[in-house]
């Protein structure tokens, strides 16, 4: 029932007994209304320009809870409470942040299955005063322009030509412009995050003086303390050439670099709440630029160019590894297989690793380069990388490995060159410069011209194709039968 109810009626002459009876009320309940409106009401005759005595009279009934006793909420229980919850933060210390903290619930339940009588509503207001952090105070600050941009990682999932992908998207934000940037990638190892800097700078035209970065592995080498660390070998030399000051926040502290993180979920839901459907990643992160343009339409950013560091040229980023070339002539990428010429076999040569692509490097020359094979047990072959031992086993060639991994080359193989792989081998030594399209083209040329060059009948290379798809579906038929 409402105070101005009660009021009005005692207002009117009513007695406080009549008044309880009709309201179905306790009379002390009447009472204590009548009697605290009355005390309001004389505080404000006398000073009738306090507004916290204006608020008195109108504001809602008070109750005098603050002596009353627990009785279901015993000293036992208190002290049962304190001893789970020591368990519980001595976890959390030799675990690490983890998801197997103690809930109310659970509290609840290792209480009642103890013998201990109190229901979970009880127990809650007693058990979150007990866990609940004094709350921080965060001092707003103002960063000057081109001082500094912030790094994150996010995820977005979306159906790429139908399949459902998640991809990961880098993103930089500058707190003083109010601009920010974002890039699709399929993942977000090291390569990623060196080409997201340089794609960003170059965006830009300019460099800002710090980029401040949360605790991830692409950022942090190793903690050497509880307060120092190690910085990642690439990030230190990506901010040597860029002339950038790396800035790591403090492990879960998040709020420290807390633009980015807004940024992420900004560009998330400006770019992928009502777009998800993609016919490739190019297609995909062309919609993200447009929602980046419209976003960004009320930002300063063209002030703040003005005030950023001038950009170099572009930064050589291949994460560089030592590798020994094995007796078939690969070197190993993330369980890839990439040729190198062979007569370095045996010996150490470098391997640039970049985004897309590979380059191999010996005698301080790119020996080598390769599209970056995805997923593991793929080979990236050149067969101009082998030509010495072929011209000394031209006879190896027709089954060897390398062949079968160029499909068209292998097709004109048998049908112009198998009786002659010695002059298949040497026309393509006389042509070490052309692409492998180029090299078919001309090969098949060769062949029509020259009489000499034996032709196997197209017949038998349709034959040899086929048998090959046959043997195929049978090994995919018994697969079949085996995961049935």
């Amino acid at each position: 029932m409402d105070k101005l109810t009660i009021i009005r009626l005692l207002e009117g002459g009513r007695s406080q007994r009549s008044v309880a009876k009709e309201l179905g009320l306790n009379r002390k309940t009447v009472s204590r209304y009548w009697r605290q409106y009355q005390i309001a009401q004389r505080n404000l005759e006398n000073d009738p320009a306090d507004p916290m005595k204006k608020e008195a009279l109108t504001a809602p009934p008070t109750y005098q809870s603050k002596n009353r006793k627990p009785r279901k909420y015993t000293p036992e229980i208190d002290q049962r409470v304190e001893e789970i919850l020591a368990f519980d933060q001595l976890k959390a210390k030799q675990l690490g942040p983890h998801k197997q903290q103690l809930t109310i619930v659970a509290i609840h339940e290792i209480l009642v299955s103890e013998g201990f009588d109190i229901a979970q509503s009880t127990l809650r207001p007693y058990v979150r005063e007990k866990v609940q952090a004094k709350k921080e105070a965060y001092i707003k600050q103002l960063y000057p322009l081109g001082y500094r941009a912030e790094f994150d990682f996010g995820e977005v999932k979306c159906l790429i030509n139908q399949q459902k992908r998640t991809l990961t998207i880098a993103v930089f934000s500058c707190p003083a412009s109010g601009y920010r940037w974002g890039k699709l990638y399929e993942s977000a190892n090291q390569q990623v995050f060196l080409d997201a800097h340089i794609r960003f700078f170059e965006h830009l035209k300019g460099v800002y003086s710090t980029v401040v970065y949360d605790n991830m592995r692409n950022v942090v080498k190793r903690f050497i303390g509880p307060h120092e660390k190690e910085l990642n070998d690439e990030l230190v030399k990506l901010a040597l050439y860029y002339r950038f000051e790396p800035i790591v926040t403090n492990a879960f502290s998040g709020h420290e670099k807390g633009h980015v993180e807004k940024s992420v979920q900004v560009l998330r839901r400006k770019a992928f709440i009502k777009q998800y459907e993609f016919e490739s990643i190019e297609h995909a992160q062309k919609h993200l630029d447009q929602a980046m343009i419209e976003l960004n339409s009320a930002s300063t950013i063209v002030v703040e160019q003005a005030q950023l560091q001038a950009l170099r040229g572009s930064y050589d980023y291949g994460v560089t590894t030592k590798q020994t070339v094995d007796k078939y002539s690969f070197v190993h990428v993330d369980g890839n297989y990439y040729s190198v010429p062979d007569y370095l076999v045996g010996q150490k040569v470098t391997v640039k690793r970049y985004l897309n692509e590979l380059k191999i490097v010996g005698s301080s020359q790119v020996i080598a380069t390769h599209t970056i094979q995805k997923g593991e047990k793929q080979y990236s072959i050149d067969i101009r990388h082998y030509l010495t031992t072929f011209l000394r086993k031209p006879k190896s060639l027709e089954h060897s490995l390398v062949l079968k991994k160029a499909p068209k080359l292998h097709r004109c193989f048998l049908l112009y060159y198998q009786k002659t792989p010695r002059r298949f081998l040497q026309f393509i030594e006389q042509h070490l410069g052309d692409s492998i399209d180029q090299l078919i083209l001309q090969l098949e040329e060769e062949a029509i011209k020259d009489q000499k060059v034996f032709k196997t009948l197209p017949g038998r290379a349709v034959n040899e194709a086929r048998n090959q798809l046959q043997e195929y579906n049978v090994i995919h038929q018994v697969r079949e039968v085996i995961n049935k």
